[in-house]
């Protein structure tokens, strides 16, 4: 239906990976891949009520370790083919813990403007216990229990 924000693109992808632990001993299981891909926002479509098409580019990495837990990164660049827009921007990694609690690291969000300024920006450090409940906030992050309609929609 919409697609995740902030911290949402490295959970959603993350989290079919970590019932699996690797039968490795050693050092982690490491997998890489690339995302170039089109399609219909329905972000925006939620949001703004305005029908695009998006370009999502996506590098990724995954380190899972004998133990169930696991390091994810990720940097993406979300961009409309709507010149009103924003840019979105992210690089950001997730550390998971065995016991299913988590933190990520980094700039989750960055929204740029289509002048060039910069809307929004989500960065440091946020952790959640097992349950997903955020049990640390240290930094910016002000798409946070906000309308994201106020930062992705044009004016």
């Amino acid at each position: 239906m919409i697609r995740i924000l902030a911290l949402g693109t490295a959970v959603v992808f993350a989290l079919p990976f970590a019932a699996s632990a690797p039968a490795a001993a050693q050092g982690p299981e490491i997998e890489r891949g690339t995302v170039h891909d089109t399609f219909d926002d329905d972000l925006y479509l939620v949001l703004c009520g305005i029908t695009t098409k998006t370009t999502v580019t996506e590098r990724w990495s995954l380190m899972t370790y004998p133990d169930g837990s696991q390091v994810f990164h990720d940097e993406r660049t979300f961009r409309s083919a709507d010149p009103r827009l924003p840019v979105e921007k992210g690089a950001a990694t997730a550390f998971y813990a065995a016991d299913g609690s988590w933190r990520v690291v980094g700039k989750p969000i960055q929204l740029i403007a289509p002048d060039g300024g910069t809307l929004l920006l989500d960065a440091g450090w946020i952790s959640f216990n097992a349950d997903g409940d955020v049990s640390t906030v240290r930094g910016p992050h002000p798409s946070v229990g906000v309308d994201l309609a106020d930062y992705y929609c044009p004016h």
